[in-house]
């Protein structure tokens, strides 16, 4: 019996990119479904070769794509499946398939850009953590004999190190697993879908936070609008499908709410305006200016560039402003340490004297 190999991992966004664009080029060179598979499957590698060796048995036996690949909802988004299952029903598959590569490139771009705009500050975290884990680990622990044999008033700063100091002596164990624990804790708890009425409330509140919030999803409503109207389906279908795109549950829940009157024939953007407080007035303005002059899908890619660039210049702004803060608290920690230390010692020298 053949053994059958072991896969570890999921599909990652490159891969997404690659299986598209070889779809798009293979439809373009004139093969059907069924040869472009093949032409992808022998390219791939991974999760995603199993997957097409299984996508592509089902077309040759006469199944349509999207249906197939809709068998892995975990590795293809609605939004992907979507514009496949447009694209065939409706003879557009070629077409279809150019405007995905589009939009996985430009989420990639977008997500690349998110990153690289985080590393710095979440340096600093991590840097500022293993400081003080070490601070924790061999600072403290040596301190309290050391001062405890001081025969003089120690400054407030040291005191309350020396306080810190017993406590992790005494139950740094319990304080850590504690921490880790409570930390794992909140991240299953974040990820689960009864807890995420809670947990969004609590991101969008959050400052700075809360508005890169809101710009990323009226940027994801705004491209994958753009991007299923063009594939030729219904804005009521387009926009349930955009439900499922948007990451945050207060979005998906105010464009579910519009869809009964939607489909009575209210334009989206008056229905929209009712969630001002996710929908910001430019992003009705440019939806409502779309419907009145038929170009719906236009004026989605603009909402998308617009807030797509709101949300590069606010990760830019937001680390600019993080870094003078991130280093001053740096400071005053190691400030406060030094001072600790170096103040007893200072006083300890000018009784000598």
């Amino acid at each position: 019996m053949k053994n059958k190999e072991i896969i570890i991992g999921g599909v990652s966004g490159k891969e997404l990119l690659l299986f598209a664009k070889q779809m798009h080029a293979a439809a373009r060179a004139g093969y059907n479904s069924s040869q472009a598979l093949e032409l992808a499957r022998t390219q791939s590698k991974g999760r995603l070769k199993q997957i097409l060796e299984t996508v592509s048995q089902d077309v040759q036996h006469g199944a349509y794509l999207y249906e197939s690949l809709g068998k892995f909802k975990k590795y293809f988004s609605p939004l992907f499946l979507n514009l496949i299952k447009t694209g065939e029903l409706s003879g557009s598959l070629q077409e279809n398939l150019k405007e995905l590569t589009v939009i996985i490139e430009k989420d990639m771009d977008f997500r690349h850009k998110i990153r690289s705009a985080m590393m710095y500050p979440m340096f600093i975290l991590i840097a500022v953590a293993g400081l003080g884990l070490a601070i924790a680990l061999f600072v403290l622990p040596s301190l309290i004999p050391l001062f405890g044999s001081m025969n003089v008033e120690l400054p407030l700063s040291t005191r309350i190190l020396l306080w810190f100091a017993r406590v992790f002596d005494t139950y740094g164990v319990l304080i850590f697993s504690v921490f880790f624990g409570l930390v794992i804790t909140l991240i299953i708890l974040f990820r689960q879908a009864f807890f995420k009425p809670v947990s969004h409330w609590i991101f969008l509140k959050i400052p700075i936070l809360g508005r890169l919030i809101r710009q990323l999803n009226m940027a994801r409503f705004g491209r994958s609008i753009a991007s299923l109207v063009r594939s030729g389906m219904p804005i009521d279908e387009s926009l349930k499908v955009t439900a499922s795109v948007v990451t945050n549950h207060y979005y998906q829940s105010a464009i579910e709410s519009i869809l009964p009157i939607i489909r009575k024939g209210q334009p989206v953007a008056e229905a929209l305006s009712k969630h001002s407080n996710f929908f910001d007035d430019i992003f009705i303005k440019l939806l409502a200016l779309g419907e009145s002059t038929a170009g719906l899908e236009d004026a989605c890619d603009n909402i998308a560039e617009y807030f797509e660039g709101e949300v590069d210049d606010s990760m830019k702004n937001l680390t600019i402003s993080l870094e003078p803060i991130l280093i001053i608290f740096v400071g005053l920690i190691v400030a406060f340490v030094a001072f600790s230390i170096i103040g007893p010692i200072y006083k300890i020298t000018g009784s000598i004297r």
